[in-house]
């Protein structure tokens, strides 16, 4: 008879044991493994100290898989996993025994356990991708990491209800799953609560997406997935895929700015990568590969000026985004470290080189020499959310402008830039963060929190100095062609009463409304100049 318990003091060697144990490999095979070295470094971090093994645990994603793939082959692989839970304080079996039995000398209680839980990893009873469903609390965030998408799972603990806040990760499994599959099925565990839908396992994934490959293309064993069928299986799913360009004529601006604004949304996605081995003389591409973006740092003190303009944005300070790459581990840092890839010289004898992030991936020289020159972004949306950000982040640029232009010919009421934060938000959201804050008060709050608004909003943040000076909102579920500003909420009445004065002068007018921002300073003129509502309260 199995023994279901079994409780370990942490170590990288224990772990390596564990896995090599529960999943029928060696320990060899999982010490050349990516995961070991990340895991290592990872446990470390979140503070690891005791293993409570769980036997016999049925993983449904592996069941799905077991029932589709591996039931039919003639070698018998079992159908039950291992799951292996993860605490930040020490105790023995013999501990958790008595926790068990209600023992009175119980060294630890059910509130104990939940306060330094960790979360689990899954190891599945394959020869080589045996990572299953891993669910692991996220490094600390102090200000500057931001993992909007975690969600909260729950295990049961032989009777104990332990909770962790995160993503669920898994490696690909190259029988029943490519690389996208993997990133689509961690992508799906945020869309599926954030929209509501059904989060298919890596197999039913698979079968989506190649639904309408050619005769020639093997549904399983899965050799991966385009972008037109990664798009398929979030179309399969009741979302609308949509396609960002981050190639190597990218600026890294877009890259950095629309992870950011979708990921504050709330929303995961899926980033396609160019791998490099920079180990050598001559840097070599070494493939392609998709990871589910799930985190990004905020690192930079100040925002790195944008274009012609100089237009200040938060995103440009993001410096890490973190991943869930199936080859390396959960919340995996890509640094923007400003290492370039070199291709060689041009017919002009130029050096033509790409942009890159670090990884975490093994290269030559057994050294993390591998780098990523992003390609895609494939971003999984409600099919109402119709107003990409790309149009909000051009519209506040031209608003931007007209200010910068007003500003330097005009006493403004204050010097310096206008910092923007533009993200994706919900009208509940807005309202509740309105509602538990002093920033507006008294009427003017009352009726922002009464006005009917769209589910779904655009929200950009003025700030000078980190004061918020005002939010300009618009409807992103709205058409292009429409009207779709809402309107400004202001926080500072003499920007407010400068923008209202202004906006109402006849060449104003003539020189801008043909221009993208004429929607937002025509709102600023129909507001009246007496009593301005939100600045009586707001002192």
């Amino acid at each position: 008879m199995v023994n279901r318990l079994e409780v370990y003091e942490y170590s990288i060697e224990s772990l390596r044991k564990l896995i090599a144990d529960k999943s029928g490999s060696s320990e060899d095979v999982i010490g050349k493994k990516p995961h070991h070295h990340y895991f290592k470094g990872y446990c470390d971090f979140i503070g690891v100290k005791t293993i409570v093994v769980e036997n016999d645990y049925i993983d449904h994603d592996f069941l799905e898989d077991f029932s589709a793939y591996y039931v039919r082959c003639f070698s018998q692989y079992r159908r039950f996993c291992t799951r292996l839970h993860f605490f930040n304080i020490k105790f023995t079996q013999d501990d958790f025994e008595k926790h068990l039995k209600s023992s009175a000398d119980a060294a630890i209680s059910r509130g104990g356990l939940q306060e330094g839980y960790l979360g689990f990893v899954v190891v599945k009873p394959l020869p080589l991708t045996v990572i299953g469903r891993t669910c692991l609390k996220t490094y600390p965030t102090e200000n500057r990491r931001c993992f909007p998408i975690v969600r909260s799972y729950t295990a049961n603990l032989f009777g104990a209800e332990l909770t962790v806040d995160s993503l669920a990760f898994q490696e690909q499994d190259h029988v029943v799953a490519a690389c996208a599959t993997s990133a689509l099925w961690s992508v799906f565990q945020g869309t599926g609560i954030r929209f509501q839908h059904t989060i298919p396992s890596p197999v039913e994934i698979t079968r989506a997406a190649t639904e309408r490959s050619s005769i020639e293309t093997r549904i399983l064993p899965s050799r991966g997935l385009s972008a037109a069928m990664m798009a398929h299986a979030i179309r399969n799913v009741g979302l609308e895929p949509y396609l960002v360009n981050v190639s190597n004529k990218y600026n890294e601006h877009i890259l950095k700015s629309t992870v950011y604004a979708y990921l504050r949304g709330g929303i995961p996605m899926i980033l396609g990568i160019e791998l490099w081995d920079i180990s050598g003389d001559k840097h070599k591409s070494i493939g392609f590969h998709a990871v589910a973006v799930t985190g990004f740092s905020l690192g930079g003190n100040a925002p790195i000026p944008i274009g012609d303009t100089r237009f200040s944005l938060t995103a440009s300070k993001v410096d890490k985004l973190y991943v869930h790459d199936d080859q390396v581990g959960p919340f995996a840092r890509m640094e923007f470290d400003g290492i370039k890839i070199v291709l060689g010289k041009d017919a002009l004898d130029k050096q033509v080189s790409l942009n890159s992030l670090s990884t975490s991936w093994i290269g030559g020289n057994n050294t993390r020499s591998v780098r990523a020159c992003p390609t895609i972004l494939l971003i999984p949306l409600y099919n109402k959310i119709r107003i990409p950000y790309g149009v909000i982040h051009d519209t506040i640029v031209s608003f931007d402008s007209f200010f910068e232009s007003l500003r330097e010919s005009l006493p403004s009421p204050f010097d310096g830039r206008i910092e923007w934060d533009i993200y994706l938000t919900t009208n509940n959201k807005l309202k509740t963060e309105l509602l538990e804050t002093e920033i507006v008060r008294g009427d003017y709050r009352r009726n922002i929190l009464l006005e009917g608004m769209p589910r779904f909003l655009w929200r950009a943040t003025a700030r000078h100095r980190d004061t918020p000076l005002m939010d300009l909102l618009f409807d992103a579920t709205d058409i292009e062609q429409g009207p779709f500003f809402v309107r400004a909420i202001e926080y500072d009445s003499g920007l407010s009463l400068f923008l209202r004065v202004v906006s109402k002068v006849d060449a104003i007018e003539q020189r801008y409304r043909a221009g993208t921002a004429w929607k937002i300073i025509q709102w600023f003129k129909q507001q009246p100049i007496p009593e301005l509502g939100g600045q009586e309260n707001n002192g």
